[in-house]
């Protein structure tokens, strides 16, 4: 995705995590499952899994994303991408908690800062 687009879409996401809640209350109810997901580290084949497996978000199909996108693997950039243009399509079926590996020192040590600086030339 050029660099163009990728920057508007995290200026919107900005947007609107800043209006969201820090804490969210989620319910499963006889009507809704929720899919759980964690510690995806940047590798895209295992996102790509779990959506073909239990299909993409929507307001039918409520997802929470426990943190850890990033580092390690080579497509943390495309994770975030994909997760974040959800997130915008259905802010309320979508949940990004932070996990340890959205910190900028880990993020440094393990590999995303270099991945977007290679993919993203500064």
């Amino acid at each position: 995705l050029h660099a163009r687009y990728v920057l508007q879409l995290l200026c919107e996401t900005r947007r609107v995590l800043k209006v969201m809640p820090n804490i969210s209350h989620l319910s499963t109810s006889y009507s809704k499952d929720i899919t759980i997901c964690g510690d995806l580290h940047g590798n895209l084949d295992d996102l790509l899994l779990i959506f073909s497996k239990n299909g993409l978000p929507s307001e039918q199909n409520c997802y929470v994303f426990n943190g850890d996108y990033v580092d390690r693997g080579k497509n943390s950039m495309e994770i975030l991408i994909i997760l974040f243009a959800f997130l915008l399509i259905y802010p309320n079926n979508l949940y990004l908690n932070r996990g340890n590996h959205e910190d900028y020192m880990m993020n440094l040590r393990y590999g995303f800062t270099k991945e977007v600086s290679k993919k993203y030339k500064v």
